[in-house]
């Protein structure tokens, strides 16, 4: 064994994602990405917690209205891969000819885990709207948007709608009226260059929405600018109650059977230090929350709807810094269940994912230390520093060939 790569268990030459972006969908991406996933002691006993939550929300929400899930930890602490996993459980898309659920069954190797994932999959499926809030493109006004409208708009799109919020109110409208195929059917006879479901987003969106209305009702309608006169100048009416009633009004039409999760990455980076987005996602995990428990008790819905959030903060912290008083935010606690990923999970997880030997190499690294140890500590050792100067065998074969304070990233 010769070179270092004789020693690694891993192909050192393959590619590793630096960030895991949330929003991926390339099945073969994520196919690595669940491969690659390094899941420690604590992150399987944070995602029992977790699934435990959700698969008994149908019954405890009616009490706690506790719906929301807020993951925490710096840069490199796993949170967004925990979230997306977390999303890709609950969806159980099929990625490269396997269930999700089953790859990470097998992943996880753990039967808590095992036992929730086959009880949330077969008794409340859902719908996940996954996205970063920090990088998408339902983020408009250079981010200063409230969350709840980027929360609506990712909802539109994700359920078939336009993003834009003067079309999506035309396709509600019309979908209502039992008039949505027959606007398709004069659109396509006024445009055969690019289907309805492409344009609606395009440049061209009003006018050709505008047509299309004048050609399905000439008399509401006399010229093809009317429609879109009809609009011009004005802003969609939008406020938190407004969404709410839409997430369950769009969900019940085109989400029969099945629960409706969001879940945004980077959201403290999102708040920030404002006041405002603060209270947005206060009222409406609120509002969320309160008509979730309604609709349950009528039997309208198999679930609450589920706002799970990451953020390099706490969300505690994040209230101690907007709220110096500590009034107005204190309800959000009552309606997020957290997690919170330790720098130990980071060391864990490099370790293992990168650095983990092959069984043959473990005993020529352990002569290697066993023939190095008194210059090893020497060479290696630091001053003025806490940091740890000892180096144990048990290290010494488990960082090779970096020093164990290197990976040590708190």
């Amino acid at each position: 064994m010769e070179r270092i790569q004789d020693l690694i268990e891993r192909d050192l030459s393959r590619q590793i994602e630096e960030i895991i972006k949330v929003y991926q969908d390339d099945e073969q991406t994520i196919y690595e990405e669940i491969a690659e996933y390094v899941p420690t002691d604590n992150i399987k006993d944070h995602l029992v917690d977790t699934l435990g939550a959700i698969a008994k929300s149908p019954q405890t929400h009616q009490k706690i209205e506790k719906m929301g899930l807020w993951i925490s930890g710096f840069f490199g602490s796993g949170k967004s891969s925990f979230a997306k996993n977390l999303g890709l459980i609950l969806s159980n898309p099929n990625i490269c000819g396997s269930n999700a659920s089953e790859l990470f069954k097998k992943k996880f190797d753990d039967q808590r885990i095992s036992s929730y994932i086959d009880n949330i999959n077969v008794r409340i499926p859902a719908k996940v709207i996954m996205f970063d809030i920090a990088n998408t493109s339902y983020v408009r006004k250079g981010g200063k948007e409230l969350i709840s409208e980027v929360m609506y708009r990712s909802l539109l799109e994700n359920l078939g709608y336009s993003k834009d919020f003067d079309i999506a109110e035309l396709e509600i409208w019309l979908e209502q009226s039992g008039r949505y195929n027959d606007f398709v059917v004069a659109y396509n006879e006024l445009y055969q260059d690019v289907p309805w479901e492409d344009a609606r987003n395009g440049a061209e969106k009003m006018g050709r929405a505008s047509a299309a209305m004048h050609r399905l009702d000439p008399a509401t309608y006399p010229d093809v600018l009317a429609w879109r006169n009809t609009v011009r100048g004005k802003s969609v009416d939008f406020s938190v109650e407004d969404f709410v009633a839409r997430v369950f009004e769009l969900s019940g039409r085109r989400l029969k059977g099945k629960s409706l999760v969001f879940i945004i990455d980077e959201v403290g980076q999102y708040v920030g230090r404002s006041d405002a987005k603060l209270e947005d996602l206060r009222v409406v995990i609120e509002g969320l929350g309160k008509e979730s428990k309604n609709r349950l008790k009528r039997g309208e819905i198999v679930a609450p709807v589920w706002v799970i959030v990451t953020s390099q903060e706490r969300l505690q912290d994040v209230i101690n810094t907007i709220d110096e008083k500590n009034v107005k935010f204190p309800r959000l606690l009552d309606r997020f269940f957290t997690v919170d990923l330790s720098p130990e999970d980071i060391r864990e997880v490099a370790t293992r994912r990168v650095l983990s030997k092959k069984e043959e190499a473990k005993p020529v690294l352990e002569k290697i230390y066993r023939d190095s140890h008194g210059k090893l500590l020497e060479q290696c050792r630091l001053e003025r520093t806490p940091i740890r100067n000892d180096i144990t065998e048990e290290d010494f074969v488990q960082f090779y060939p970096y020093l164990p304070h290197f990976i040590n990233l708190s």
